[in-house]
């Protein structure tokens, strides 16, 4: 019975101590490329070459972002990363919020790769890589 403790107690600790790194506007700062959106009812993927256009999302230190097209910003402003819940899991998940009142879902987010979704279910999930 006393191991059967011990076990529950060691596995209790290892789940509780193994959080996921929680994203912050220091690992979302930089400059993204868009590379490609899927979804929607159809279920279409559009990506620069399909579409003849390319995208990028710049996200800075101090809360800021642009989002341009062709290198022509078309919205700019402060973003916050908040918790929020999502129809991807049950747990809440990060979100960046616009000042303007939108909110994309972080699906993802790595060094080189940051994944962002509408959070409806006939919405659709963009895919964009980190530009140097």
């Amino acid at each position: 019975m006393k191991k059967l403790i011990s076990l529950l107690l060691i596995s209790t600790f290892f789940v509780f101590s193994c959080k996921k790194e929680a994203i912050s506007n220091n690992s979302l700062a930089g400059n993204w490329q868009w590379v490609m959106s899927t979804g929607g009812i159809a279920g279409k993927t559009f990506t620069p070459v399909s579409e003849g256009y390319e995208r990028n999302l710049t996200f800075t230190y101090d809360s800021k972002y642009l989002n341009s097209k062709n290198n022509i910003t078309q919205k700019s402003g402060k973003f916050e990363i908040i918790k929020a819940k999502s129809i991807y899991k049950t747990e809440l998940i990060d979100f960046i919020k616009f000042d303007d009142g939108t909110m994309s879902a972080i699906l993802s987010q790595t060094s080189e790769e940051l994944i962002l979704a509408n959070n409806n279910y006939d919405g659709f999930t963009e895919t964009f890589k980190r530009k140097n």
